[in-house]
């Protein structure tokens, strides 16, 4: 009896290990849905949500769903709903996504708004390279492993650092964070390669700097990335690194496809899909259409009498700022122009805060010629961040100007129209502008609490129906040398 009971432990165990080493040699797939730079562009959610019910159902168990950061900023929605930015949280919860690491505009509602929206997610935080120390934030995990049909999968996160040490924002909204090296931060994590099956770097650090990050870590085999808002259509592979990212504004979701086999990658697909081509999820529009319905936000405040394009609402922008503050000349910068265009008719609050969603205030200041060409000269030239340079960035008004460049395509000079002749020059511009772009900052600089947003909806107000003026303001010009 004895002797049996162990003979039947033996079987057992014998069939154990060979159904263990069978599951071991089998193939295996793990598909990786991916969405960077969302920034709150909810309409584009029941799209989302079909293309991951449909690889649900096609792949059960095989599915994992990750996001490179900004989820909001963007969509008045959103970031101007009774709780700030919770929409596309709860969106995001009901989607199932499993790991996620920040972006900059995580930070824009301050770390108390940024704190509760954590509270409420129901994916993993990853974030190596900052560090929380005594704020409101909770100190993120820096990677996370999860096993996906048998796979091991480390997800290790990464934010921008490389403005006055933190990501692009305000200062105010990083006071008491530290950030340091992503490069640096991932390379602490090395040996985790050790743990895992696949390395997935989950980055909001832009592709330029994905691709220096896959450099100096070849440990990694994917980097589904962020910020810089690039469509990577076809993947770009450095070393055997593979890295992703899908434009902004769930324009395209990315599918990246791995087989793997005794803990080596097989194989690595990655696609694009179009969100647009996409039949929305019936159950997400619903959701989608209430947090839409918001008497408070669709309310009109005046009319456009015909399109804007981008050129004419920036011109709109630095005029109506010229005009609040009564100054000689104006200035705004073109990332804060959020829409490609206003359409001919109504405009409401939500349209107001989908042109400027920042928030931003107005400084004003006076300038010399000589320090307005150093804006100028060091913002088209920047190579702190270099996704930005060499292209019209500073709108003015009051003003247009030539960038004159050299055979490199450097700026070294700026010619005025009409020509600037007085000694100084009373200047407003953004205070994002103010605080972060180079150049000499004057003594008399002063925040005049003028939010862009009131600025422009009294223009609006009183001035309905607005007309566009889409001139170009701002040339760019080689000058042959002596």
């Amino acid at each position: 009896m004895y002797r049996n009971v162990i003979s039947g432990l033996k079987i057992t165990l014998f069939v154990a290990i060979i159904l263990f080493v069978s599951a071991c040699a089998k193939e295996r797939k793990v598909v990786i849905i991916s969405t960077n730079d969302i920034h709150a562009a909810i309409e584009r959610v029941p799209q989302l949500a079909t293309v991951v019910e449909r690889c649900r159902q096609a792949n059960p168990d095989e599915v994992i769903l990750v996001d490179a950061g900004d989820r909001w900023t963007g969509n008045p929605f959103v970031d101007l709903a009774n709780e700030p930015g919770a929409p596309i949280i709860d969106l995001m919860n009901d989607l199932d996504y499993d790991v996620a690491t920040v972006g900059n505009h995580e930070f824009d509602m301050g770390q108390e708004r940024l704190e509760e929206r954590i509270d409420g997610m129901d994916f993993d935080l990853v974030v190596a390279n900052m560090e929380t120390g005594d704020t409101p934030l909770r100190q993120p995990r820096p990677y996370v492993i999860r096993e996906v049909n048998g796979v091991k999968l480390g997800f290790i996160g990464l934010v921008t650092n490389f403005i006055n040490g933190h990501p692009d924002g305000e200062d105010e909204v990083f006071e008491g964070l530290s950030f340091s090296s992503p490069y640096e931060a991932a390379e602490r994590y090395r040996t985790l390669r050790d743990s895992v099956d696949v390395l997935v770097a989950v980055t909001h650090i832009g592709d330029d700097a994905d691709s220096i990050l896959a450099t100096r870590m070849p440990e990694l085999d994917l980097i589904v990335g962020g910020h810089t808002h690039t469509i990577i259509d076809r993947p770009r592979i450095y070393g055997k690194t593979m890295v992703t990212q899908t434009g902004k504004s769930l324009r395209y979701a990315g599918i990246t496809t791995l087989t793997v086999k005794k803990g080596k990658i097989l194989a690595m697909d990655n696609q694009l899909i179009a969100l647009d081509t996409v039949t929305p999820s019936v159950p997400y529009s619903l959701k989608v259409t209430e947090i839409l319905n918001n008497p408070r936000l669709i309310e009109g405040i005046g009319r456009a009498d015909s399109l804007f394009n981008k050129t004419a609402v920036a011109n709109l922008m630095t005029d109506c700022i010229r005009e609040a503050t009564e100054s000689d000349l104006a200035f705004y910068h073109i990332g804060g122009v959020r829409v490609d265009s206003i359409p001919a008719g109504k405009i409401s609050i939500a349209n107001l805060f989908s042109i400027e969603p920042f928030r931003s205030e107005i400084t004003t200041m006076t300038l010399s010629v000589p320090e307005i060409k150093e804006l100028i000269i060091n913002k088209f030239n920047d190579s702190i961040n270099p996704k930005e340079s060499h292209r019209p960035d500073i709108y003015p008004s009051g003003v247009s100007y030539t960038i004159l460049t050299d055979a490199t395509g450097e700026a070294v000079d700026v010619e005025f129209d009409p020509v600037l002749r007085k000694e100084r020059y009373r200047v407003a511009m953004a205070d994002y502008m103010y605080n972060t772009y180079r150049f000499t900052k004057p003594t008399d600089a002063k925040n005049k609490g003028l939010l862009v947003t009131d600025i422009l909806k009294e223009h609006i107000e009183e001035s309905s129906p607005i007309r566009p003026d889409a001139g170009q303001r701002i040339r760019i010009e080689t000058t042959s040398a002596d």
